[in-house]
């Protein structure tokens, strides 16, 4: 008996660690969510940038008036102790087009560098305009906007990396040499700017890049992901490429993933990318590879990971397979623990009691290491679409988003959460006296950045996706019932050894 004892204990502890263990659901409370006053009904849903004094810069696009079809840069401010300012109109469209924002950058100086689409829907440029943020809510504190890359797509994509050595990167959607993906690069803070080069063409006038996103690292490696749609709108692949910044070298565009070929199958989308060290993230949605308890090819959330800042990719996998439907942008953001935290829109189909029933989201997961957390479903008044998201000092969690289209329009809403991570020490924003910055003239130097040619097509992956290996379903309960187990070995193995000891 006594021999039996150690080997359950020993076999037991081999079991148990070899068992994966559940995360929970993360412990962050959603606040009610609540209309964002002073946005239009029909505007879309805001860029967000976080500084560390407390304050997150929202830049939208907004009709000047309801009698003024022209849009405009709007600007406003939220912060937790005071919600949401006013938004203002701080820039418009030159010649009287209009004005989309691409992203921004906010600087150690305390200076907010801005990115964005201006113009008509046939003759359409990027621009470029800064001001401090202690006065970025007063339309005079704005430079004028320096035309910084032309040829930019009617259907507007793109994204701005900045980092505190005066590098700014614009990365774009455009049609100059064909459809495809451009970049142009300021190694100055914006005093001049490179030439736009293309990063990746598609040598199709049927195929469009679309949903471009990036995210700057500390090694000064930019990512960039977005997906290519037809002229029909179907989605058929999800592409990845670096740049250098220091080697001024972009990597060959590397294919993520791309549309099953077959009847009815999602195509990737509205990618999510974020990071920190080495590890890169990119959450996208798709048609499911896998079947389970979404059908295969309706639209799940999917994952693939790189450790080793994008050189190389782990499998495609489902994190949260029971979740299905496309609702637009969802966020991936960073937290002051280093946790990844995904927000997105989708429901949960079910019966209860043999009748069809919907648990609509949004929802929130964690990563940690490898592992996502159990999404948890905040509610909220009207359905969201397009959901953006930033921590703010660290510890805040905001997220913010439009009402689905297909159901109405009621404005710009939001909720936010305190996560489990340190609250960021305050660095205040340098005050600037709020004069008038003088006119800059676009001054595009030659293009100096490398890049590599990329494929004249859709380069097409060996067979559909792979899944990856699946867990034993049984592992969580195994797992929690080891330590009881464990318990009950340990105090027959102690009782044993008193009659042994007692002989």
């Amino acid at each position: 008996m006594f021999r039996f004892a150690i080997v359950t204990i020993i076999v037991l502890f081999v079991i148990s660690a070899n068992q994966v263990a559940v995360v929970a659901q993360p412990s962050a409370r959603w606040s009610p969510d609540a209309q964002a006053e002073g946005y239009l009904e029909n505007t879309f849903t805001p860029y967000l940038l976080a500084d560390q004094n407390h304050t997150v810069h929202a830049f939208a696009s907004q009709l000047v008036s309801e009698d003024d079809e022209q849009f405009a840069i709007v600007y406003a401010q939220w912060r937790l102790e005071s919600s949401w300012s006013k938004p203002i109109d701080v820039l418009l469209g030159p010649d009287g087009g209009d004005a989309q924002p691409y992203g921004a950058f906010l600087d150690a100086s305390g200076v907010i560098h801005l990115a964005f689409w201006g113009g008509e829907a046939l003759d359409a440029s990027v621009y470029y305009s800064q001001a401090p943020a202690a006065n970025a809510g007063r339309a005079r504190a704005w430079s004028s906007p320096t035309l910084v890359g032309e040829d930019a797509h009617v259907i507007s994509s793109g994204s701005f990396a900045g980092d505190d050595k005066g590098n700014l990167i614009i990365v774009y959607n455009g049609n100059g040499s064909g459809n495809g993906i451009y970049a142009v690069q300021s190694s100055d803070a914006g005093a001049s700017w490179s030439e736009s080069i293309p990063v990746f063409l598609t040598y199709d006038e049927d195929l469009t890049p679309f949903s471009l996103r990036t995210y700057l690292d500390q090694e000064g490696q930019l990512h960039a992901v977005w997906n290519v749609v037809t002229d029909k709108g179907v989605d058929e692949a999800l592409y990845y490429a670096r740049l250098d910044i220091a080697q001024q070298q972009w990597s060959i565009p590397l294919l993520l993933d791309e549309r099953i070929d077959r009847p009815d199958f999602f195509g990737p989308s509205f990618p999510a990318i974020a990071g920190y060290g080495s590890i890169v993230v990119v959450m996208y949605n798709s048609g499911n590879p896998f079947g389970g308890p979404v059908a295969a090819g309706r639209p799940v959330q999917m994952v693939r990971l790189s450790d080793d800042g994008g050189l190389t990719w782990e499998d495609p996998i489902s994190p949260f397979p029971r979740h299905l439907g496309r609702s637009g942008e969802h966020a991936l953001v960073v937290d002051s623990n280093q946790v990844i935290h995904a927000v997105f829109m989708q429901r949960i189909e079910t019966t209860v009691d043999g009748k069809p029933s919907v648990i609509d989201g949004p929802w929130h997961s964690e990563l940690r290491g490898r592992q996502w957390s159990e999404p948890v479903r905040f509610p909220t008044t009207w359905s969201p679409h397009d959901m953006r998201a930033v921590v703010s000092q660290g510890n805040v969690l905001l997220a913010v988003w439009r009402e689905d289209p297909g159901a109405g329009q009621h404005g710009v809403w939001y909720s936010y959460a305190i996560v489990n991570a340190p609250e960021l020490p305050v660095i205040p924003i340098p005050t600037i006296a709020a004069t008038p910055t003088s006119v800059r003239e676009p001054t595009a130097t030659p293009a100096q950045l490398a890049v590599t040619p990329s494929p004249t097509q859709l380069v097409r992956m060996q067979g559909d996706v792979t899944p990856t290996t699946q867990r034993n379903p049984a592992g969580p309960l195994i797992f929690a019932a080891a330590p009881v187990f464990l318990l009950c070995a340990l105090l027959i193995l102690v009782r044993q050894w008193s009659r042994y000891r007692n002989r």
